[in-house]
């Protein structure tokens, strides 16, 4: 397995968006998609889920990882963050999609 840093995270992700094409929020909700089917593989349904999020790109993937979870019948619980005052365009998105749910239990600590 090879491990990326941070600035070859970021490059690959922007090599992907410009030559796939494919939006930065699709592509977070693929990355989500793969972690959760090995979630679900490995862990099940059975077991409850705890999910804690900054309000960055990773908080982003954290909420696509826990919004994939509950549609497959997890017990979700996230617990939010804020870092900073300005979530980043696809945690915000995220966070919209997680709340139109109405599946997950969701407690917003501010810092």
């Amino acid at each position: 397995m090879k491990i990326l840093s941070v600035g070859q995270i970021r490059e690959a992700d922007a090599y992907t968006i410009a030559h796939e094409p494919v939006s930065s929020i699709d592509l977070m909700e693929r990355a989500a998609l793969s972690c959760t089917v090995w979630l679900m593989k490995k862990f099940g349904r059975q077991t409850p889920f705890r999910i804690f999020c900054g309000n960055g790109n990773n908080g982003g993937d954290g909420l696509a990882i826990a919004r994939q979870l509950a549609e497959q019948g997890a017990d979700v619980k996230v617990f939010l963050l804020r870092l900073s005052e300005n979530d980043s365009p696809d945690f915000a998105e995220n966070l919209s999609r997680l709340k139109k749910s109405g599946k997950i239990e969701l407690s917003i600590l501010n810092s």
